[in-house]
């Protein structure tokens, strides 16, 4: 049986820890990838892209995505940037290897 003591100090070692996931530098990243595709979902009728996109086939899609942000509203080029920054950044959060702490002894 635990003590009132031990289960205040584990419920606080479990809220320390959950908010320290909640704001660690991956969660900012994530929290700001699908914010920002969430945003481009709201701004562009993505439907209506990939519809041009199947147009143009495989050969004339380097051409389309130059053309399509070239011509895209700032609020757009601004969204995508973000997706595109937050995203390989998460991405490369992910891929990396779990890196053990380190106590000193």
């Amino acid at each position: 049986m635990t003590s009132k003591i031990e289960q205040q100090v584990m419920a606080s070692v479990g809220v320390v820890y959950t908010a320290r996931r909640l704001v660690s530098a991956s969660a900012f990243k994530l929290y700001a990838t699908v914010a920002s595709a969430v945003a481009l979902w709201q701004l562009v009728w993505v439907h209506r892209v990939f519809e041009n996109w199947s147009q143009v086939g495989v050969q004339g899609t380097a051409q389309f995505v130059w053309t399509a942000v070239a011509h895209a509203h700032l609020p757009v080029q601004l969204a995508l940037l973000v997706a595109i920054f937050a995203g390989v950044s998460l991405a490369r959060d992910l891929m990396r290897p779990a890196q053990l702490p380190r106590f000193a002894l």
